[in-house]
């Protein structure tokens, strides 16, 4: 099933219901025109009846695309050990995804800011609320300055970002290395500045303040360490509540260079007893 086209149809309808009711009102209030009103009326409640049915998943099969893939059709075993990093990372970045991209502000220890995008991050608890994180190297053996940060000052913001253009320029731009001390906030338009001197991308969406616990270098020859870090506040739009955070669509890795969103909205569906960590 295509995802995006089925919310695509379903912001569409939304869009007309919204239509539809502004068309009533406004011959609401000129008057003289109820056969009109109720032919408006009841192309507003059709079309409000067929986007429920689209977000309750009963007409999933208009959506389709017959490109369904299962391993009942047939398997093959794939040795990794026999795949160049490139090729790892391509199947891994397909199978284990989407997987939220977050914007990780550290500063060192002489007061340097850095910024950099993070697809390696989970919540590995929720009491007590901890955050893992890998860590790697680069090409030439020299740790990421958010690691040497964070060991430095203990201290990174995580800016969870919108799924559009404007995020994703934002990512390309603090995915480039640079030189130890130099910033990479240079390359963000738009900052804003809230309770405690905390600064984030405008348009983030939320921002969860963390300090470190620990640090665990990887086994087997990897170059990445492993950070546990525990949460000590989440930031949100004062407007907003956890619904709207809910169904925002949060910016995601879904393949190994491909941006796009995780959103609850284009398909979800309830189950009982379902406790994460």
């Amino acid at each position: 099933m295509n995802n995006d086209s089925k919310q695509n149809v379903i912001q569409f309808l939304e869009r007309c219901i919204v239509y539809a009711d502004e068309s009533i009102q406004r011959k609401k209030e000129r008057g003289g025109e109820d056969e009109e009103i109720s032919r408006w009326q009841a192309y507003r409640d059709f079309t409000a009846h067929a986007s429920e049915e689209i977000s309750r998943g009963e007409l999933d099969d208009w959506f389709d695309s017959g490109d369904e893939i299962s391993l009942e059709l047939g398997s093959e075993v794939i040795n990794l050990e026999e795949m160049s990093h490139q090729e790892r990372t391509r199947w891994l970045s397909a199978i284990i995804s989407p997987r939220p991209l977050v914007l990780v502000s550290t500063i060192s220890s002489n007061g340097e800011p850095n910024l950099a995008p993070m697809s390696s991050v989970s919540v590995i608890s929720n009491t007590p609320p901890l955050i893992g994180m890998s860590l790697s190297s680069n090409r030439e053996g020299r740790p990421r300055d958010t690691l040497l940060n964070l060991k430095e000052t203990r201290k990174a913001t995580l800016a969870i970002l919108p799924s559009n253009e404007k995020s994703a320029q934002i990512i390309e731009k603090t995915a480039t290395p640079l030189p130890r001390g130099e910033s990479e906030w240079s390359e963000i338009e738009a900052v804003t500045t809230i309770e405690g001197g905390v600064t984030v991308p405008g348009l983030a969406i939320a921002a969860i303040e963390t300090t470190l616990v620990e640090c665990h270098p990887l086994p087997l020859g990897s170059v990445a360490e492993w950070v546990i870090l525990s949460v000590d506040s989440i930031i949100k739009p004062s407007s907003s509540n956890i619904e709207d955070i809910e169904s925002s669509s949060i910016l995601a890795q879904i393949a190994n260079n491909l941006l796009g969103g995780i959103q609850s909205t284009s398909w979800n569906q309830k189950i009982q007893d379902f406790q994460s960590n």
